[in-house]
């Protein structure tokens, strides 16, 4: 577990940084909320019929004069986004920094095999990931504590689950391209998260392109799908999760082929 611990290590900094920014976010949105209410009344009506703008972020499911439909818009954007260039990042990172750092002979002095290393920073990802996600449900919880709102948890709690699948989702398919790079490329994950991000507002917008709902993690995260069912879709759940392992797979197999730079 050597591994695990020096890949937690080597990732602190930047999983406090990303989940105290993108929490304390979601604590000052949901602090606001109180002074905008009577505000949000008027805009809704304005805002929800606006067609395709209105769909493509959920406002035509959900209503942001609640607080919680306001959390799944406003703050939720930034979990759901910055949650997810996070997971990308580090999952791009994982494997591909070692040829990039010329670290790739010492690692592999150590007594475990490949696969065994490769298994290990699949383990450090996913705890880095779920880390972050456990802190902004922390600071999701308090932001309605704080400013005296009514949570209704069951909702709020599924809602921040399929967030942690989304994240967990985007960061092994990252792990799989990153087997593939020789160097460390942050710019080509995040690229990946904004992407996915796009193919959801298109499948809000138009039943035209339905079909990319089985591409991108955030059409079952999204809180405008959580919240009216209290659910979250098991089908697009259980393809979202099988899509990330193959990732994983490839990530295995090639890895354990690949001629590494030293």
């Amino acid at each position: 577990m050597t591994i695990v611990k020096h890949e937690i290590k080597m990732n602190f900094k930047s999983l406090l940084i990303w989940s105290l920014t993108v929490g304390s976010l979601i604590f000052v949105f949901m602090m606001i909320y109180p002074s905008l209410a009577n505000q949000l009344v008027d805009m809704e009506a304005v805002y929800s019929n606006m067609g395709s703008f209105s769909a493509a972020f959920g406002m035509d499911q959900i209503s942001f004069t609640t607080p919680l439909g306001f959390y799944g818009i406003e703050a939720g954007a930034m979990l759901s986004l910055g949650g997810a260039m996070f997971a990308a990042m580090i999952g791009t990172s994982m494997l591909c920094k070692e040829e990039g750092n010329h670290t790739s002979e010492f690692l592999f002095t150590m007594p475990h095999t490949r696969t065994e290393i490769i298994a290990f920073k699949v383990i450090s990802m996913a705890i880095i990931i779920l880390a972050f996600d456990a802190i902004c449900f922390v600071c999701g919880v308090s932001s309605f504590i704080a400013s005296g709102e009514n949570l209704e948890f069951k909702k709020f709690a599924l809602y921040h689950v399929a967030q942690t699948f989304m994240h967990l989702q985007i960061g092994m398919i990252c792990f799989g391209i990153s087997a593939f790079l020789k160097k460390n490329n942050v710019g080509l994950g995040i690229g990946i998260a904004i992407l996915l991000y796009f193919l959801q507002m298109f499948v809000n917008i138009s039943d035209k392109v339905e079909f990319l709902k089985y591409i991108t993690p955030y059409c079952y995260s999204d809180a405008a799908k959580v919240f009216p069912t209290s659910s979250i879709d098991g089908e697009l759940l259980w393809i979202g999760m099988m899509t990330g392992f193959i990732f994983l797979g490839i990530a295995f197999v090639k890895y354990n082929r690949k001629d590494l730079a030293s």
